[in-house]
């Protein structure tokens, strides 16, 4: 039986709370996620700005803690119509 580690169930759940947040913009941690200006880079359009911050707490935040994984994702997985299309797609991408 191949049981995820707890790190790995973490972002998972991140990454949900994350595309929850970005797709409903009535969300109240919609506010928390910053997408990037940058339109050259690669990837999705919906890639989030790294935060700056000067104190190790705020490294612990969500949109911190989830910054390189969501970046790194590709855009079939980010554009998903539906949370649980999102977790399908993105448990299909994990295991390969």
């Amino acid at each position: 039986m191949k049981i995820p580690t707890l790190s790995n169930r973490r972002v998972r759940g991140d990454l949900i709370t994350t595309f929850q947040a970005m797709s409903n913009k009535s969300s109240p941690i919609h506010k928390l996620f910053i997408l990037s200006s940058h339109t050259l880079t690669r990837g999705h359009s919906f890639k989030l700005a790294k935060e700056k911050f000067k104190t190790t707490v705020r490294q612990h935040f969500l949109s911190n803690r989830v910054f390189q994984q969501w970046n790194s994702l590709p855009e079939e997985i980010v554009s998903s119509q539906s949370t649980m299309a999102f977790k399908i797609k993105y448990d299909i991408y994990n295991s390969q």
